[in-house]
């Protein structure tokens, strides 16, 4: 093994790491959107209501299944095969 991985990852060595990562440090974005939710929690509300419009839909299942079932078959092409093997007048 090289000296580069031996020094990379402290092997055969007692020594501690030169560097640890901080694990409290808070982002200066982060303390601002946490500052800005607490002095508008209206924010959080209309986030919540706009998901529930957007991605939260109750599913009819009845319809889904008649959905599929009407469902003409693709051919793969984005066309019907059938539009191109039409009898020419």
């Amino acid at each position: 093994m090289s000296n580069f991985f031996r020094k990379l990852f402290h092997i055969e060595s007692n020594k501690q790491p030169a560097c640890k990562i901080d694990r409290g440090y808070v982002s200066e974005y982060t303390h601002f959107i946490d500052r800005f939710l607490e002095e508008h929690p209206e924010v959080l509300l209309e986030q919540h209501d706009g998901r529930l419009l957007y991605w939260d839909k109750r599913v009819d299942l009845v319809a889904l299944e008649k959905a599929e079932q009407d469902r003409v078959s693709d051919d793969g092409y984005g066309f019907h095969s059938s539009a191109w093997h039409a009898a020419k007048h």
